[in-house]
C-alpha cells in the first residue's frame, strides 16, 4: 500500500461549518478544513450560461502582493477560506520536474492541449511534483491516445521518475495500436499496452535502477484512445459512430465535455478519507488492478484525461467546473491552458495536470509554406 493524497469527505458543507485554512503537510495530506458551499456558484454562470469571473479579477491581481515577487494576474476564482501563500520553495531533487508545463498543437489534424502545475503541498515544502502527461497517435493513423501518470506522494524521490518512464513507454507501446483490433476487442489491447508499459518500466528499473523497487516507481494511470476518421470518413458520421475507449490503474480519470456538461465512464472514488491506494503500476499482475470503459463520443466537444488533484476539484466542486467549462470551450494555446488551472480551493493542494483533445478538425488553421 501507497500514501496518495486526498483532502478529506466528498462534500462542500455550508459556509457555517467552515473553519480556516490549514496547511498540507509535506506530501500533501495535512488535515484541511472543508471546502465551504461555492457561493460565486450560481452567480458565476448567467442563465445563458455565459461566464461572469470576470468580475473577481481584481481581487485576485492583489490576493498575493507582499511575497516578494511579481506574477502575471488570473481571472480564476478562488473558493473558500484561503491563507496568503508564501513564496515556492523548489526542490533540489536531481529527479524533479519542472514546476509547470504546458503544450498545445495540432497532431494529425486534432488540437490537442496539456497543463500540469505542481501542488502546493510540494510548493510550500520543496518536494517535486509528480504528474506526468503524455500523448501520440497510432502508425497506422486510427486513433490518437492521451496518457496521463501520477507518482504516489510515499516515495517523493522517485515516483515521479517512475510516473515518466510508465508515460513514455505506455505511449510507444499504443503507437502499435490498430483500428481493425480496437474494433474488435478494444478492453484486451488497452489491457496489453498497460502490461507491455508495465513489463518495459520493470526491465529498466532491472538494468539501470537498481536497487530501487517497484513500489519505489509507483503511479497511478489513465490510458485514453480515441478514433481518428479514416481517409475520406465523414467527420461527424465518424464521431457518432465510433466510440472511445479508456483504461486505468488507480484514481485517475476521464472526463467528456459537451456543451458545458461533464460526463465521468469512470466513477469518482469513494466517500470519506482514502489516502492509501492500493492499485498502481509497475506490479505483479497489471491485469488484475487495471479498469476499463468505453467513452460514447456523440455529442461531445471535448475528451479530458486528468490525474486525480484536478479529477477531485471537478467531482466536488460546481465553481470549478463552470471555470473550466468556459475556459476550455474552445481549443488551448498552452499559455490559457496554464491559467486555467490557476484557480485556489481550500483543500486543494495536489498536483493538477489535465490532458485534452477537441472533437472538431481545425482545418482552418493557416499553413506556412516550407
Amino acid at each position: 500500500m501507497s500514501l496518495k493524497w486526498w483532502r478529506g469527505p466528498r462534500e462542500e458543507p455550508s459556509a457555517a461549518t467552515a473553519g480556516p485554512a490549514s496547511p498540507a503537510g509535506p506530501s500533501g495530506s495535512g488535515a484541511a478544513a472543508p471546502e465551504p458551499a461555492d457561493a460565486q456558484d450560481t452567480q458565476d454562470t448567467q442563465q445563458d450560461g455565459t461566464d461572469t469571473h470576470d468580475t473577481h479579477s481584481a481581487e485576485v491581481v492583489t490576493a498575493e502582493q507582499g511575497v516578494g515577487f511579481a506574477e502575471l494576474p488570473t481571472e480564476a476564482p478562488r473558493t473558500g477560506p484561503l491563507s496568503p501563500l508564501p513564496a515556492p520553495l523548489l526542490t533540489g531533487l536531481p529527479t524533479g520536474l519542472p514546476g509547470m508545463r504546458a503544450d498545445g498543437g495540432l497532431l494529425r489534424g486534432r488540437w490537442i492541449a496539456a497543463a500540469s502545475l505542481t501542488g502546493t503541498s510540494h510548493l510550500l515544502h520543496g518536494t517535486s511534483g509528480q504528474d506526468v502527461y503524455r500523448y501520440t497517435a497510432t502508425h497506422d493513423g486510427s486513433g490518437l491516445v492521451l496518457v496521463v501518470c501520477d507518482g504516489l506522494g510515499s516515495r517523493p524521490a522517485t515516483a515521479q521518475t517512475g510516473a515518466g518512464l510508465l508515460a513514455s513507454y505506455l505511449c510507444e507501446a499504443a503507437a502499435h495500436i490498430t483500428g481493425q483490433r480496437m474494433a474488435e476487442v478494444p478492453q484486451d489491447v488497452l489491457r496489453e499496452v498497460l502490461a507491455t508499459g508495465n513489463a518495459a518500466v520493470r526491465r529498466h528499473r532491472a538494468a539501470v535502477l537498481e536497487p530501487l523497487t517497484d513500489s519505489d516507481l509507483a503511479a497511478t494511470v489513465a490510458v485514453c484512445w480515441l478514433p481518428l476518421p479514416a481517409e475520406g470518413e465523414d467527420e461527424g458520421v465518424a464521431r457518432h459512430a465510433l466510440a472511445g475507449h479508456a483504461v486505468r490503474v488507480g484514481d485517475c480519470n476521464v472526463f467528456t465535455l459537451a456543451r458545458g456538461r461533464y460526463e465521468a465512464p469512470f466513477p469518482a472514488a469513494s466517500e470519506g478519507p482514502a489516502n492509501v491506494v492500493t492499485a498502481y503500476l509497475p506490479c505483479e499482475d497489471p491485469a488484475r488492478v487495471a479498469e476499463y470503459a468505453p467513452i460514447a463520443l456523440a455529442g461531445v466537444d471535448a475528451v479530458v484525461v486528468t490525474t486525480d488533484g484536478l479529477a477531485i476539484d471537478l467531482f466536488d466542486s460546481p465553481s470549478v467546473r463552470t471555470w473550466l467549462a468556459s475556459r476550455w470551450s474552445v481549443p488551448c494555446g498552452p499559455a490559457r491552458m496554464l491559467d486555467s488551472l490557476r484557480y485556489r480551493r481550500q483543500g486543494s493542494h495536489d498536483d493538477r495536470t489535465a490532458l485534452i483533445t477537441w472533437s472538431a478538425p481545425l482545418d482552418h488553421i493557416p499553413r506556412l509554406e516550407p
